[in-house]
């Protein structure tokens, strides 16, 4: 007997700890450490920092300024040209054109040459003369500048720069320019233009003939010389050969004297008088950004040939660059913010400026994690941090950390309590702060199941989260973050959310298995199917009710609160209703009302009994609805109306706000009626087919119901009251016909 007690408590034990473990598996019991996902935001933003330079720079024998600038983010502010030894440029001087004679360069004569006469110091970049060739030239024919023999007045040794093998062809009808590889400096005085084919073989039988005026030039002191191979002899005076010259004079101006301007941007400035051929101009406040690293400023005046001079210049440039940070907001400390600038310095010449928001508290500066706030420039009355020259250095790395207080805004929160499966939603309080929101929702064990980002405008200002029907039992926090580049705060609310209950198969099936083994869990069994006849008739209830909701109502307004005025209303029944007749009478009572409560901040719902019909205001911001029904409805009928009330305020908020009579707005307000009420259940319905839907037996028995009925009246549409007519109404079929609305094979007819 006694082994047989032992087994027996063994047996109790077993199935006990097998409950426990079964229960244990359907509860999934957490046991891990939480983490905080919510409490702090970390935030990327963008700041600019003002970066700054100025270099200086010479251009020697130039005509123009030409700028070259290592990057093109940059823009000039300012500039400074200092001018200097402005000397005209390159001149072509005619000296003789005329004349039909030519004379030949060839291998018995090897070369002429005409007298130059030079009137002022100048520079000779080349000249050009007048011929043509005849043949092919086996040898070197040259252009060249030789001194003048005094005694005999023909050309001495004597070479001026490097002669040029000379440019001609066969065409005599064109001017040929020799340009010398370097140019020759001359004083003032005499010296011989020479074409010298002293070259010539014996063999080459080509020519280079040269034009000369012999009959009208008007220079009859010029020499002309020929070379037989051995000397040289004077051929004539007076009658020299086709010729100009290309020079540079040594004469210095006055940029005044001359009109100089430059032009900056499509601007042209005056460039001043300073010494003696030098001049200078300076342009502020210009903000020129550049297109390209090589920059182009024109020189004008008025002179026909070039200008030429030496320029320094001094450049001042700026830009802002684009720096990447973080914001930290929190719930427990002030706003933490950190810049991370990527200072790269172009020029010896380099600083930078950072003006940070006027509420940035304890500012600081690193420079390779060191901090360096001693020894840089902040003021607080600016706002701003420079950091000079001789702190930047390539391939640092900076960082600016500061603190701000955060900023208070306010929710608007109608309930806080909500089951699992229902729509959690909250409004920003007014006035809205304009930035960035975060919405962050935290389970009981502050894990982040949910974010949202959101740009709050007067048009929309609410937050809404779907409870999933699996969410937990218990607290859940929400945080909700602003931020506007500058500044940022953070608010908080907390939500309760209740698991509804539901038939836990699982958690049946383990207790079946428990009963089987013991006795002693036959009570849980019990219970769970108490629980669960409750429930389905809790819903068969719900369904219920929502029919008999629909079926009561037989008016329906919404009201814009100030004028009074409907924007939307609808008719469920035959009887005629003068809708301003009764929202004036019902506003009347309400502000009754209203004198007994003393308050307007909060949506509050009215109940009348007036006659026969049972009436239900309810007030939410800018807007009334008025029900007018045949007998008071369901509790459920009541969230519905909290749930549209929330949905219209989203949606035609901005227009109700600035209502002034216009109804075009809410034309499509019935769709948010049909969503939240389920009034299509009222209307006529069409059958459209069920094509590839799936349809259960229950919904294949209510669509025979239906083309039955639509047979029977000989029409092409039935009713819900003529679906349910034999056997009454019940829940069951209530619930097929919703279905077959949100399957669209019943389609209601508007």
């Amino acid at each position: 007997m006694g082994l047989i007690l032992r087994k027996a408590k063994v047996l109790i034990i077993i199935n006990m700890m097998l409950l426990v473990f079964l229960l244990g598996l359907n509860l999934r019991l957490n046991n891990a450490n939480a983490q905080s996902n919510g409490d702090s935001l970390i935030i990327d933003a963008n700041y600019s920092i003002h970066e700054f330079t100025n270099f200086s720079t010479i251009q020697t024998n130039t005509d123009n300024i030409n700028i070259s600038i290592p990057s093109t983010k940059w823009n000039i502010t300012n500039l400074e040209l200092d001018f200097n030894d402005i000397k005209l440029g390159e001149e072509v001087r005619s000296i003789e054109e005329g004349g039909e004679s030519f004379k030949p360069i060839y291998k018995l004569l090897e070369g002429y040459g005409v007298q130059l006469n030079i009137t002022e110091d100048i520079t000779l970049l080349g000249v050009q003369i007048q011929g043509y060739v005849q043949g092919v030239p086996e040898s070197p024919v040259y252009v060249q500048i030789n001194g003048y023999d005094q005694f005999n007045d023909w050309p001495n040794n004597t070479v001026y720069g490097e002669p040029v093998l000379i440019n001609i062809s066969s065409n005599p009808n064109l001017w040929y320019v020799q340009t010398f590889p370097e140019p020759i400096p001359l004083s003032k005085g005499s010296y011989y233009l020479v074409v010298n084919g002293s070259a010539y073989g014996p063999s080459d039988n080509s020519k280079h003939y040269w034009f000369l005026n012999e009959d009208d030039s008007i220079h009859t002191n010029l020499y002309t010389s020929k070379y037989d191979g051995s000397v040289w002899s004077i051929e004539d005076q007076g009658k020299p050969f086709r010729h100009k010259i290309i020079q540079r004079t040594e004469q210095s101006y006055n940029p005044e004297a001359i009109n100089m301007t430059i032009e900056v941007d499509g601007n042209f400035y005056n460039i001043t008088n300073d010494l003696p051929g030098s001049g200078k101009v300076e342009i502020s406040d210009i903000n020129l950004p550049l297109n390209q690293t090589d920059l182009i400023f024109p020189v004008y005046h008025n002179q026909s040939v070039e200008i030429m001079f030496n320029a320094s210049y001094i450049l001042e440039l700026e830009n802002y660059l684009p720096s990447p940070g973080t914001l930290q907001i929190s719930e427990t400390h002030d706003n933490n913010w950190s810049v991370i600038p990527l200072i790269n310095p172009d020029f010896s010449n380099y600083a930078v400026k950072f003006n940070f928001p006027q509420n940035w508290l304890d500012v600081n500066v690193l420079r390779n994690d060191i901090n360096i706030t001693g020894i840089v420039d902040i003021n607080y009355n600016e706002n701003d941090i420079f950091i000079p020259t001789n702190l930047i250095s390539e391939g640092d790395l900076w960082e600016i950390t500061a603190r701000s207080s955060k900023i208070d805004f306010g929710l608007d929160v109608s309930r806080t309590e909500f089951l699992a499966g229902q729509e959690l939603k909250f409004f920003i309080s007014e006035p809205l702060l304009n930035g960035n929101y975060t919405f962050i929702l935290n389970d009981p064990f502050h894990d982040k199941i949910y974010t949202s980002n959101n740009t709050i405008t007067s048009e929309s200002n609410s937050f809404t989260y779907i409870i999933p029907s699996s969410a937990l039992d218990g607290d859940y926090k929400a945080y909700i973050y602003w931020f506007n580049g500058t500044d940022a705060g953070v608010t908080t609310q907390i939500f309760v959310i209740t698991l509804p209950f539901e038939i836990d198969w699982f958690l049946v099936a383990s207790v079946g298995i428990v009963i089987g083994l013991t006795s002693a869990v036959s009570a849980s069994s019990y219970v769970l199917i108490k629980k669960s006849r409750k429930k389905s008739a809790a819903r068969k209830e719900a369904i219920y009710n929502k029919c008999m909701d629909i079926l009561n109502l037989n008016y329906l307004l919404i009201i814009e609160k100030k004028s009074s005025l409907n924007i939307y209303d609808q008719v469920f029944t035959d009887k005629k209703l003068n809708t301003t007749l009764i929202s004036g009478f019902l506003e009347a009572i309400r502000s009754f009302g209203l004198d007994i409560t003393g308050s307007e901040e909060h949506s509050q719902t009215i109940k009348l009994e007036y006659k026969n019909s049972k009436i239900i205001m309810s007030d939410f911001k800018n807007f009334r609805i008025i029900f007018i029904m045949k007998d008071l409805p369901s509790h459920q009928f009541f969230e519905s109306i909290e749930a549209l009330s929330y949905e219209i305020e989203e949606k035609y908020g901005t227009h109700l706000k600035e209502f002034k009579g216009n109804l075009q707005p809410f034309k499509n307000m019935e769709d948010l009626i049909k969503k939240h009420f389920g009034t299509s259940f009222l209307y006529p319905l069409k059958l459209i087919g069920t094509g590839k839907i799936k349809i259960s037996a229950t919904e294949k028995a209510m669509i025979g119901r239906a083309m039955i009925s639509m047979k029977k009246n000989k029409s092409k549409y039935c009713f819900t009251t003529q679906l349910m007519q034999e056997k009454g109404f019940n829940s069951k079929d209530i619930e097929t016909i919703f279905s077959l609305i949100d399957k669209k094979v019943f389609q209601p007819i508007i």
